[in-house]
């Protein structure tokens, strides 16, 4: 049977649009940190420069009015769906102004009621103390960046050079103790895995203070400059190869499940190349042959989040 070739319409657009689970605003590019191994640090050159802006809060408003429009017509096809809109940056404590104008407006002033929105968050926590109370009031999920202990969060510095892992680790345990049930359901943790620490330490780090499994990320190894590939290559770590060089690899490997580096490889391999990968039951009343695939190498534009 021949197919028609698939083809992206503006029906398609403004149904991903309208369904839409996440919108994102980078509500700064300034950040209190100078992480020696960011990706808009001193290793990297294909990014724009950092000027250190806030985002307005009136395009922020014009732009979620914009999208209420769709939320609100009959495109819309998820019934009480979680939008999240999430404050990434930058370090987005840096414009907390900016985030209570977000809550309030969405909490109090649109209307919207086939959506059900919650709010998140990635921080370094440096000032997070500032802000626990309203966070917890507000529920929003954060995603806190820490490398481990110590000596392992040992490229996350200042500007000034100084360590920053004392400070951020006060605010988490101060969070944690004080709101112990929002520190439950709604923090975790990201780590980039480096030559300063390994898979192992990070498990362990985690599991034993905060009783959490962190998400683990490999550095960026895209925009590397020239002069810099040495540096890189040394500071560089799989995680795969370290995960299997742990000593207790099966109970990290079994703890990690879906967080670990060869389970998202194997999902990776089997939704790009096994063909049978299907989004709903619905799928499976169809033949495959006759499924039209659009022509994007990610995401469907607009499917999986909106940034700003």
């Amino acid at each position: 049977m021949k197919m028609n070739k698939p083809h992206i319409t503006s029906d398609t657009v403004i149904n991903a649009i309208a369904n839409m689970p996440q919108l994102v605003f980078e509500v700064t590019d300034a950040c209190n940190l100078k992480c020696k191994y960011c990706a808009y640090g001193e290793m990297y050159e294909d990014y724009d420069v950092r000027e250190e802006k806030m985002l307005p809060v009136d395009k922020a408003i014009r732009l979620i009015d914009y999208l209420v429009d769709f939320w609100n017509s009959d495109r819309n096809k998820s019934v009480k769906r979680k939008t999240y809109i999430s404050f990434y940056g930058g370090e987005p404590l840096l414009n907390m102004p900016f985030i209570k104008a977000i809550v309030d407006y969405v909490e109090n002033k649109i209307n919207c009621p086939d959506r059900r929105f919650k709010f998140s968050m990635t921080t370094n926590a440096i000032l997070l103390h500032k802000y626990m109370d309203y966070l917890q009031e507000h529920g929003v999920i954060l995603l806190v960046s820490l490398d481990g202990n110590k000596e392992n969060t040992g490229y996350r510095v200042d500007k000034a050079g100084n360590q920053s892992f004392d400070r951020i680790v006060s605010n988490v345990d101060r969070i944690k103790e004080k709101y112990p049930d929002y520190f439950k359901d709604r923090v975790s943790f990201n780590a980039v895995l480096h030559n300063k620490n390994s898979v192992e330490e990070i498990y362990r780090f985690f599991k034993e203070r905060y009783d959490k499994i962190p998400s683990i990320g490999e550095l960026n190894d895209t925009g590397i400059r020239k002069e810099m590939q040495e540096t890189f290559k040394k500071t560089y770590r799989n995680s795969r190869e370290s995960l299997h060089q742990s000593e207790h690899y099966e109970e990290i490997e079994r703890d990690m499940f879906i967080r670990s580096s060869t389970y998202q490889s194997v999902t990776l391999f089997l939704h790009q190349y096994s063909g049978f990968v299907f989004k709903d039951y619905t799928d499976l009343l169809f033949e495959r042959n006759e499924q039209k695939r659009m022509p994007t190498g990610t995401c469907m534009p607009f499917s999986k989040n909106w940034r700003r």
